[in-house]
């Protein structure tokens, strides 16, 4: 009896859809390598802010992942063809063209404009998976400039794009912990110079330490860089996964992808209350270390890409089901071949 109701438990679709998980969410960090400045450029739309005296309702941040080089532009509108704009006059010709672009899936990134302006200028686009923005860099740039908007603007909201330059200088002046020298040095070859600078008139370190950087060492100081960054990236593994666990899905297996609801006061609904799975989906295939391509079950239709994040095994598993029909047609023939053959009427 304790096995049934085990079993039984385990394959209950109104507590698989309902609870909550108490496990580590599953999925161990994988990080993007970057080998020179200008290779991945990362992008993201943040808002809409109240209305400023400029009229701006968005920012749109760009991130260089190589040297965490930050630049930033409020929007009044966050149509494609505004955010393409913004690539070609303010990245593209000014920088240089990256080899990729990383987004999210929202809709100026995945247009045909935007896809266009990508194609003209061969830039390979990349995304995100859905309700995974952790994968874009930009997100984490975001949240600071966030906080540096809350500290300066006090009660003041309209005035959040009043001191975007200052942020944009501070960020990109700023010692980066994984590369252990400022955007400005890797990116520019020098620091940028501040007020206090001018003011105390520093002394320029010898160009033939390692402390300073000019044209004829940017070698040697890239080596140095991409050391401090492969030390940054073991710690930041480790310190990620141990909350983190291990998880793999073959073809064809059965999961839920985690819903995501909103309330709806006019029908009475309430997202709370709502089931926080839905599915059943099939594994088509797996798409990346921690990405898999699925379809709905029922139908096959709904096809998308989820992170591992996103999902959890839907029980009883694929092969559980597929021995359990087995065995309901092995026994159809049995109760067949045990009826008593017509051997037709008596004479």
């Amino acid at each position: 009896m304790s096995i049934d109701v085990r079993e039984y438990v385990r394959c209950c679709q109104v507590c698989q859809l309902y609870k909550p998980q108490t496990r580590k969410p599953p999925g161990k960090l994988q990080q993007t390598v970057v080998h020179g400045p200008w290779e991945m450029l990362g992008v993201d739309l943040t808002g809409p802010f109240p209305r400023s005296s400029s009229g701006n309702l968005y920012l749109i941040v760009f991130v260089d992942y190589y040297t965490r080089w930050v630049e930033m532009f409020p929007l009044r509108k966050a149509t494609a063809e505004v955010v393409s704009q913004i690539l070609t006059k303010e990245i593209l010709t000014r920088w240089g063209v990256p080899t990729f672009i990383l987004s999210d899936q929202g809709p100026q990134f995945v247009s045909a404009v935007f896809g266009e302006t990508c194609k003209r200028w061969n830039l390979q686009q990349k995304r995100t998976s859905p309700y995974h923005p952790q994968t874009n860099l930009t997100e984490r740039v975001n949240r600071n400039v966030k906080a540096m908007i809350a500290s300066y603007v006090e009660e003041k909201h309209k005035a959040w794009d009043k001191y975007l330059p200052e942020f944009r200088f501070a960020l990109n002046s700023a010692v980066h912990e994984s590369t252990g020298v400022t955007p400005a040095e890797l990116n520019l070859c020098r620091p940028l110079k501040g007020p206090l600078d001018v003011e105390l008139k520093p002394h320029l370190c010898d160009p033939d330490t390692s402390a300073y950087t000019t044209a004829k060492q940017i070698a040697e100081f890239q080596k140095m860089v991409n050391g401090n960054m492969e030390k940054a990236r073991q710690r930041q593994k480790i310190n990620y996964d141990k909350g983190r666990r291990d998880v793999y899905f073959s073809e064809k297996d059965r999961v839920w992808i985690k819903a995501h609801p909103y309330s709806r006061a006019d029908k009475s609904y309430m997202a709370k209350l709502a089931p926080r799975w839905k599915g059943p989906y099939r594994v088509i295939r797996q798409v990346g270390p921690l990405n898999f391509e699925v379809v709905l079950e029922e139908t096959g239709e709904n096809i998308r890409v989820v992170n591992v994040a996103q999902i959890k095994p839907c029980f009883p598993t694929a092969e559980e089901m597929d021995r359990k029909q087995h065995q309901r047609i092995l026994k159809i023939f049995e109760e067949e071949s045990d009826e008593e053959d017509f051997v037709g009427f008596p004479a």
